[in-house]
C-alpha cells in the first residue's frame, strides 16, 4: 500500500502563517499576565488549530495505490444447441477442476448465453460470433489469459466467427460432433408469397439437397389441412444434388393457411427431421388497386413498381398527374413520387379523400406538407447524403433479420439537409445516420392524416437498396419484403370495434406469444373494467385457458413459448358481448436439424487466428497441462487507486476536538475564560 497528499506546497505554508498569525494576535497581549510555558502551550494548541481547519478548508485528497495481482482467468464455453447430440457437461465440470490457479467461468450458449453449463443439448440456434463478442466485453480489461470452446463449429445465426475482430484472447477450441458425411437428404428451404388471395394460385420454390443417394428416387408431397395438393417423384442424378422445385399451389380458404411439405425416407437415411417443412400463408378474400401517380422518369419509381407487379395479389394503374382522370374512391392505395409544384393541386384533391398513402417526396418534403401533418422540416439550401439506421424500438410490423440486415447495411440516400422537427406520432422504421452518429431525424416513417395512414420513404436512392439487396443475398427477395410489407400495413384498414385484439398470426417456437387487447365503451373511451378470457385450442383438441392482465386502460398477456402446432384462438370480454375468434400457428425451428455434419475446419481456423489450438476429448489431458503450465506467464498485477477526502477520516476530527478541548481547560483553570 503506497499513499500521497495531494496538495500544494505554498498552500501548506499559507495555511501554517494563517494559524501562527492567528496565535499571535490572540496571545501577545497576555504575555505579561502568563508565564513563558502556559504561553507556549496555548499559543502552539491555537496555532495547530488554526492552521489545521484551515488545511482542511483546502480540501486535502490523501491517494493510496493497492498492489492487485489477479489470476489469470479461463473463460470455458459449452455449445448446446441441438445439432450436438452429445451433452459433454459432465467432462467439462471435470476439465474446469483440474485447472489449478486459475479463475474458471464456466457458461453454456446457442443463440444466447447462458451462465453455467447445462445437461441437455436444445438450442435452436448457434450464434458462435456473438459468443465470443460478448465474452470479451464482459472481461474487458480484465485478465482474461484463455476462451475454451467446446462445439462443433456448425453456426446458423449472425456472422461467420472469422470474421470477427476480437481476437486479443487466444481460443483453445474442443472440437466435438462428427465430421463424416452420411446419406442425407435435406428440404432446406421453402420460398413463397406471405400473403395470397383467395382463388389465387402462387408459386412456392422447394429447396432440396441430396448427399449420396445417387440413382434413388423419392417422393416430394405437400400437404394442406390433411388434403393431397402435390405429388412428385424425383430421381437423382449425382451424390451431391441441389434441387430448386416450382409448385403451383391453389387456395381454397381464407385465413392463416399451413403447409406441409414432405420427402419420403429412404434406406440408411439417419437423420429424417430435416425431411419435412412447414410454410404459413395468409389468404384473404379481397384483391387491392393501387394508383401511382408521378411526374418524373427515375429508378426508384422502377424499383418499386415492380415489386408491385410481380404480387399477383395487387392491381397496378399508373399515370402522371397531369393525365389523371379517374375517381380516388376506386383505389385502395395512392402512391405519390416526384409530383410537379405545377400539379399541387392534386394534393389537395388527395387531402379530402378517405385514402391511405404512400409518398416519396425526393428533396420536396413541404410540398406534402398537409398529407404529412406531424413533422415539419426547416431546408438548407444544399442536399446531403445519409446512411439509414433501423428502429430498433418499431412495432407495427416484423422486421426480418434479413430486411434488418439489408437497411443496416445499404448505400446512402439523397435527402435535403435540414432540421426535423417531429411529433411522438411519428413512426419511424429507420433513422438517418451522418458517420458514425444516428439521429432523431426520420428517413423512412408513418404517419397519419385525417384518420388515415400514410408512409413515407424520404429523399431518392432506394434503387440502390434493391441492388445491394441482390449483391448480398443473390436476390431481391429481402426489399420486396419490406415493400409489400409497407403496402400491406398501409393498405389493411384498422379495426373499428369495440373490442380489438392484437396478436402475431405466425410466431417460432422461441418467441413469446404476446397478446394485446382494448375494449371501448359507447363513447369509444377506453375502458378495462371486464375481465377478458382467452382459450388455445391445439390440433389434438386440448385447450389452455388464460386471464389477460389489466395494464392502464389495457390488456396485456404473455403466454411465453408455445410448442409448434396451430391454435384456435377464442377471446371473451366478461359480462359483454363482445368475442373474437381467430388462429395462430407456432413454426418449429428445425435449421439444426438441416446439417448434423460438425465443421472442425472453422474451429482449427479459429484458434490458429487467435493464437490457441484445436483439441478433442481424447486429449483433454494435453489442454490441461498446457493452460497449467502458463499460469505463471499471465498473472497480472495492477495498481488500484483510491481517492479519500482527509476530512472523511475519524482521527482528525478527534484531534480537533481534543485541541480545543485541551485549549478550553487550560483557559478555564486559569482564569482565562
Amino acid at each position: 500500500m503506497y499513499e500521497s497528499l495531494i496538495l500544494s506546497n505554498n498552500l501548506v505554508f499559507f495555511c501554517l502563517l494563517l494559524g501562527f498569525i492567528y496565535s499571535l494576535l490572540l496571545y501577545f497581549r497576555q504575555h505579561n499576565f502568563l508565564n513563558k510555558k502556559l504561553l507556549f502551550l496555548l499559543s502552539l494548541s491555537r496555532f495547530l488549530l488554526i492552521s489545521f481547519l484551515a488545511f482542511l478548508l483546502l480540501d486535502p485528497i490523501l491517494k493510496s495505490s493497492k498492489e492487485i495481482k489477479e489470476k489469470p482467468i479461463v473463460v470455458v464455453l459449452q455449445d448446446v444447441s441441438s445439432s450436438i447430440s452429445r451433452n459433454i457437461k459432465n467432462e467439462l465440470e471435470d476439465f474446469s477442476n483440474k485447472l489449478n490457479d486459475l479463475d474458471v467461468y464456466k457458461y453454456s450458449f446457442s443463440d444466447k448465453i447462458y451462465d453455467d453449463f447445462n445437461e441437455e443439448n436444445n438450442g435452436l440456434y448457434t450464434n458462435i460470433s456473438k459468443v465470443i463478442n460478448e465474452i470479451n466485453n464482459r472481461f474487458s480489461n480484465r485478465n482474461l489469459s484463455s476462451i475454451i470452446l467446446a462445439s462443433d463449429g456448425l453456426y446458423n445465426d449472425g456472422v461467420n466467427p472469422l470474421y470477427s475482430n476480437n481476437f486479443n484472447t487466444p481460443i483453445h477450441s474442443i472440437c466435438l460432433g462428427d465430421t463424416t458425411v452420411t446419406k442425407d437428404n435435406v428440404i432446406s428451404h421453402v420460398k413463397h408469397n406471405d400473403i395470397v388471395f383467395l382463388g389465387n394460385s402462387f408459386i412456392s420454390e422447394i429447396f432440396i439437397e441430396s448427399v449420396k443417394y445417387k440413382g434413388e428416387k423419392v417422393k416430394l408431397m405437400i400437404e394442406n389441412n390433411g388434403e393431397s395438393l402435390f405429388e412428385k417423384n424425383i430421381t437423382f442424378s449425382s451424390n451431391k444434388e441441389f434441387l430448386k422445385i416450382p409448385v403451383e399451389l391453389k387456395t381454397s380458404q381464407v385465413g392463416v393457411q399451413a403447409f406441409k411439405v414432405v420427402l419420403s425416407t429412404l434406406k440408411n437415411e439417419n437423420n429424417i427431421i430435416n425431411n419435412s417443412f412447414m410454410f404459413y400463408v395468409d389468404v384473404i378474400n379481397s384483391k387491392y388497386k393501387i394508383l401511382f401517380i408521378h411526374d418524373d422518369s427515375h429508378p426508384d419509381i422502377a424499383s418499386v413498381v415492380g415489386v408491385i407487379e410481380n404480387n399477383k395479389d395487387y392491381d397496378l394503374d399508373i399515370v402522371k398527374s397531369n393525365n389523371l382522370k379517374t375517381n380516388f374512391s376506386d383505389y385502395n392505395l395512392v402512391i405519390l413520387h416526384s409530383i410537379s409544384k405545377e400539379n399541387i393541386q392534386i394534393i389537395d384533391d388527395i387531402f379530402d379523400e378517405n385514402i391511405p398513402l404512400l409518398i416519396f417526396p425526393k428533396q420536396e418534403l413541404n410540398l406534402y406538407s398537409k398529407l404529412i401533418p406531424n413533422i415539419n422540416f426547416n431546408r438548407k439550401s444544399y442536399n446531403n447524403e445519409v446512411f439509414p439506421k433501423i428502429n430498433d424500438n418499431f412495432l407495427s410490423f416484423k422486421i426480418s433479420k434479413g430486411i434488418e440486415k439489408m437497411i443496416n447495411l445499404s448505400p446512402p440516400i439523397l435527402t435535403s439537409f435540414g432540421f426535423y422537427n417531429s411529433s411522438p406520432l411519428i413512426n419511424p422504421i429507420a433513422y438517418q445516420q451522418y458517420a458514425n452518429t444516428i439521429t432523431e431525424s426520420p428517413l423512412c416513417f408513418f404517419d397519419n392524416y385525417n384518420s388515415n395512414k400514410v408512409g413515407v420513404f424520404l429523399g431518392e436512392g432506394y434503387w440502390r437498396w434493391k441492388i445491394n439487396d441482390y449483391k448480398l443475398n443473390d436476390s431481391f427477395e429481402n426489399f420486396n419484403e419490406l415493400i409489400n410489407k409497407v403496402l400491406q400495413y398501409l393498405i389493411i384498414k384498422e379495426d373499428k370495434s369495440k373490442f380489438r385484439l392484437y396478436y402475431d398470426k405466425e410466431s417460432n417456437e422461441n418467441e413469446n406469444i404476446v397478446f394485446e387487447a382494448e375494449v371501448y365503451d359507447d363513447n369509444y373511451n377506453l375502458n378495462n373494467d371486464n375481465d377478458i378470457s382467452l382459450l388455445l385450442v391445439n390440433s389434438n383438441n386440448e385447450e389452455y385457458r388464460y386471464l389477460f392482465n389489466k395494464k392502464k386502460e389495457k390488456y396485456y398477456i404473455d403466454l411465453g413459448n408455445l410448442n409448434p402446432d396451430s391454435y384456435k384462438i377464442f377471446a371473451k370480454v366478461e359480462k359483454r358481448n363482445y368475442e373474437k375468434k381467430g388462429k395462430i400457428n407456432i413454426k418449429p425451428i428445425n435449421v439444426e436439424f438441416l446439417n448434423k455434419i460438425a465443421n472442425h475446419q472453422i474451429l482449427n481456423d479459429l484458434s490458429k487466428i487467435s493464437g490457441g489450438k484445436s483439441y478433442n476429448l481424447a486429449n483433454l489431458n494435453l489442454l490441461i497441462n498446457n493452460l497449467n503450465e502458463d499460469k505463471d506467464n499471465f498473472v497480472s498485477t495492477r495498481f488500484e487507486d483510491k481517492l479519500i477526502q482527509l476530512i472523511d477520516y475519524e482521527l482528525i476530527l478527534l484531534i480537533l476536538l481534543l485541541l480545543i478541548s485541551f485549549e478550553w481547560f487550560v483557559r478555564k483553570y486559569n482564569g482565562l475564560i
